[in-house]
């Protein structure tokens, strides 16, 4: 039977090693996105449109993002999102071909259309690896779908729902 000091010394290699690879991750998201951003077009939503941000209460990296919350914004609110989005870079390197085992959606921006059926025209999904998150962008007139990161959308994106309701995503958000 190992000893308490055993245990607890153990116990502290372990957080070592999880503080070590997370500064990692998080030191080559920073790395590629300095890389990937510079110099790149900048993300659009369509300027018309119902806004809808859904946020999630819980995440794990077994189970994924659960207990979601939505909001549709008011037009204000909206006006406000369309301007920190025109102010994310788009990628230029793909992050399709970076590995993650994690399947955590940080938050999801849905833009339906206002004139006619309502019809989805806009989609942003925000994943948390790699870490600090990309932003994968698709609709109807984006042309191929876009990457960007997202930690500039961070505290307006937090601010549309009450304290501790969507705790998964303020979690997520803390490794920007």
């Amino acid at each position: 039977m190992m000893a308490n000091s055993q245990k607890r010394s153990l116990r502290g290699v372990r957080r070592r090693l999880i503080l070590v690879a997370s500064l990692v991750v998080v030191a080559f998201g920073v790395a590629l996105t300095s890389y990937a951003t510079s110099n790149n077009p900048r993300l659009t939503m369509p300027p018309t449109g119902f806004v809808t941000v859904t946020e999630f209460g819980a995440s794990t990296p077994m189970n994924g993002s659960t207990q979601p919350s939505s909001v549709v914004l008011a037009n204000s609110q909206a006006a406000t999102l369309r301007n920190r989005v025109s102010q994310i870079s788009i990628m230029s390197v793909s992050a399709d071909s970076l590995m993650c085992m994690e399947n955590e959606t940080v938050f999801r921006i849905v833009v339906k259309s206002s004139h006619g059926p309502s019809k989805t025209v806009w989609i942003a999904e925000a994943e948390l690896c790699p870490a600090p998150g990309i932003l994968y962008v698709h609709g109807n007139d984006v042309g191929k779908p876009k990457n960007s990161r997202y930690c500039i959308l961070k505290s307006l994106l937090l601010s549309y729902f009450p304290k501790g309701s969507v705790n998964g995503t303020s979690r997520m958000l803390g490794f920007c």
